[in-house]
């Protein structure tokens, strides 16, 4: 009830500003008109087209098949492209191109690697990586002779790009004899795009849709009631009908916090909040997502960072203290979520491997700061003195320099240009959140298309969401017409979901990586891409799936408020995975633990999440490993989930069914949005329904639940009571064993169904979207 008042008190006080977005949205459509609209593509009739997004992507189905037969550019030049030119870049080309290459040597020529250096070897001999010194001399473990002599030296996935590269023949894109062949335009069948493995995929099965969708927009499985109302739908546009109730659905919000907390580093911290972290910006996040506020507006109230810095608002992004230039790590935060531009070297030197010079992101930063900055000596590297090998970075502000606010960002909008920005004129932070997020600026609406399509394919358009150097689009095109329609429909970022998920494209069955086959790595997405789900779509999607509240206690160490918000936050009671961040307990004190807290925590970290956020991040860790089917077997998360207490919804399903087989199917269904196979059926009922007829105890009969007393509750003031530390342990104890079981159910039967119960719970199968 606090929530409904508070949200509509929210929109109530929004109003004013809404009318000046209206306006400013309206600028933002006028000048978009002024340019002409991509051509749709004509695809053949055979591929399938449900919106403008299935033509694109038929178009590239299309240009790939040409590619494979020979027609259109050469897959190896492609190739060359996307993998090995950045890395050329990356490692090579800072020292080698141009007429000024040390040793003589020129890498961004083909002919130039023809002809070699000083040293009169080729650096490269097509088909021969061992003669060729630009694989040897990067393979080399000799450190005086291994290339680059400074940095980190090509990886072991490097080498064996650059040696594919050379074996294939080295082909370069400047060939002509390989890059233009004759009659690229012509037709290209059903049978050759089979041939070549790029048919699209049939449309998945109606469930597995349903569990698709409702993962990607509310990060929790579909419920029963819901699938039984999907299932009863028979009208030609169900699909369609799905989507739009799911994005009316409040809980879209809550399944965009936790990426938004990574890719912006919130980083909260309940004990001295101010040590170098952020203020919990996480409600104005929310809060965002659920009023559907437009994208733009969104990055401006974030870079302006008004409103409550400890009580979740978009201040809390500004707190960063203990930091020799905490606006600098929020420019570097703020390039990387809106702009695609990683400047997190500039931080101490000119970039290496990126083209930002230091003064690029002190500008920003002095923009954030509304005020001059100097550089301090501890951003700074100590480059050699004269003589000595020449380092792989410059230092073009010396410590102690002063850079002004301004915008050193013309590549992507030019600050002169008229009309760049229509506010603002007399705040430097107003100014850099007119510059981002200005429709002149095409790269912030891509970047936000970027992200939503890699969110809902699992690859992007670009293949990195923050860091577009030397990258390049898969579908240029598709990119442009989204971008543009994101900005004529107002930064709407569910007029944009709303097109991705109705595409064929979206729908389609998976396969293993997909999205990513290709006669050149280029995703061409004629399957969905088999995708995990996040830490919080797991332990939010069990949770719901049984029925049960997420209650865990009180995320503070304050519980009897005598410090202070400056002091220890109060995050209140978790009631979704988003509300959780760092306990803060590393101090190895029993008596400051949250056992039922760290339960939750424990399984969100081996899927990925993070409870400390010191850098911004868009893709978490996505190796499986042995400690992630580890606690979904045997940890207290794991103890709650498949106890059959009073609350657990499954309890009440096997109270109700009216047969074993119906109860099997409540549970699969639940879980998995699925029914049992044959061979699941024979082996689950083989558990359940011996002595099913009697499962139930009568309500006469029932022993009453043995609920555990009440113990004294344990805080920062009294923590070093030397009682504290026994009653932790209690709760510790407490929490292992988890609720009580239901007194409903005969015991050895409610046992057999907890063992069903685990094991669909442990069936790999549930850590993936289908």
């Amino acid at each position: 009830a606090l929530l409904a008042v508070d949200t509509r008190l929210r929109r109530e006080a929004s109003m004013d500003a809404d009318a000046r977005w209206a306006e400013r949205h309206a600028l933002a459509r006028e000048f978009v008109s002024r340019t002409p609209a991509p051509d749709i593509p004509a695809i053949p009739d055979f591929l399938p087209a449900r919106n403008e997004v299935d033509q694109f992507i038929g178009e590239g189905l299309v240009q790939g098949a040409r590619r494979l037969r020979g027609v259109g550019e050469n897959a190896g030049a492609q190739h060359f492209r996307q993998k090995v030119l950045p890395l050329l870049e990356a490692k090579c080309l800072k020292c080698h191109h141009g007429s000024k290459a040390k040793s003589g040597l020129t890498l961004d020529t083909l002919a130039g690697m023809l002809k070699g250096g000083e040293s009169g070897q080729p650096a490269l001999v097509p088909q021969d990586a061992a003669k060729s010194l630009l694989f040897t001399l990067a393979a080399s473990r000799d450190p005086d002779e291994r290339m680059p002599p400074k940095g980190d030296p090509v990886d072991a996935g490097g080498l064996k790009i650059l040696r594919e590269w050379i074996e294939q023949g080295a082909p370069w894109p400047d060939d002509s004899r390989s890059v233009q062949p004759a009659n690229d335009n012509a037709p290209v069948t059903r049978a050759q795009l089979k041939d070549a493995g790029l048919l699209p995929a049939p449309l998945t099965g109606d469930l597995a849709f349903l569990r698709r969708v409702t993962l990607d927009t509310l990060g929790v499985f579909p419920s029963l009631e819901e699938i039984r109302a999907f299932e009863a739908d028979s009208s030609a546009d169900k699909r369609a009908k799905v989507v739009d109730r799911l994005l009316g659905d409040p809980r879209w919000a809550d399944n965009w916090v936790g990426y938004w907390q990574d890719v912006l580093a919130e980083n909260p911290n309940v004990l001295k909040p101010k040590l170098n972290n952020t203020g919990p910006f996480r409600e104005w996040i929310h809060e965002s997502f659920l009023d559907n506020k437009p994208m733009d507006r969104f990055a401006t109230e974030l870079i302006t960072m008004k409103g409550s810095s400890l009580g979740g608002g978009p201040a809390g992004f500004a707190l960063a203290t203990q930091n020799d230039v905490p606006m600098a790590a929020k420019a570097h935060v703020l390039g990387t979520a809106f702009l695609g531009t990683n400047l997190q070297c500039a931080r101490c030197h000119d970039a290496p491997y990126h083209p930002f010079k230091q003064a690029d992101l002190f500008g920003m930063a002095a923009m954030l700061a509304r005020k001059p900055l100097k550089v301090p000596a501890s951003s700074s590297v100590v480059l050699p003195d004269a003589g000595a090998r020449e380092p792989l970075v410059e230092v073009t502000l010396k410590p102690g320099s002063s850079v002004s606010p301004g915008w050193r960002f013309p590549g992507l909008l030019d600050p002169d240009t008229p009309g760049a920005f229509a506010a603002g004129a007399g705040d430097s932070r107003a100014r850099l959140a007119a510059f981002v997020t200005s429709p002149l600026n095409e790269r912030f609406a891509k970047v936000i298309v970027n992200r939503l399509w890699k969110r809902y394919f699992g690859t992007g358009l670009v293949e990195s969401a923050q860091d577009w150097h030397n990258l390049q689009p898969s579908h240029p095109e598709l990119l442009d017409y989204l971008a543009r329609e994101f900005i004529i429909n107002n930064y709407d970022l569910k007029h944009l979901a709303r097109l991705l998920l109705n595409s064929h494209a979206y729908q389609r069955q998976s396969a293993p990586n997909a999205s990513a086959a290709s006669p050149s790595d280029i995703p061409l997405f004629a399957a969905q891409t088999r995708r995990r789900l996040r830490a919080e779509q797991l332990v939010d999607g069990l949770y719901h799936a049984a029925g049960l509240p997420m209650e865990v206690g009180e995320l503070n160490m304050d519980r009897d408020g005598g410090r202070g918000a400056s002091t220890f936050l109060n995050l209140g009671y978790p009631r979704k995975a988003w509300h959780y961040a760092s306990l803060s307990n590393e101090r190895d004190r029993p008596s400051l633990a949250f056992p039922r807290l760290q339960a939750i925590i424990d399984t969100l970290k081996q899927f990925g999440w993070r409870p400390s956020r010191q850098e911004p991040l868009t893709d978490r860790e996505g190796v499986p490993h042995a400690l992630q089917p580890g606690i979904l077997a045997n940890g207290v998360f794991a103890t709650w989930l498949t106890r059959l207490s009073s609350e657990h919804a499954i309890t009440e399903a096997s109270i109700e069914a009216r047969s074993p087989e119906a109860l099997l199917d409540t549970l699969f269904l639940r879980f998995l949005t699925r029914r049992p196979t044959e061979a699941e059926q024979t082996q689950f009922l083989a558990l359940l329904a011996d002595g099913f007829p009697s499962r139930v105890i009568p309500e006469a009969q029932r022993k009453p639940i043995p609920w555990p007393k009440k113990i004294p509750a344990v805080s920062w003031s009294n923590h070093l009571s030397p009682e504290a530390n026994s009653i932790m342990l209690e709760l510790e104890q407490r929490a292992r064993e988890g609720d009580p079981p239901s007194n409903a159910l005969d015991t050895d039967w409610r046992e057999r169904m907890e063992d069903a119960l685990w094991a669909v719970i442990n069936t790999p199968e549930l850590l993936f979207l289908p």
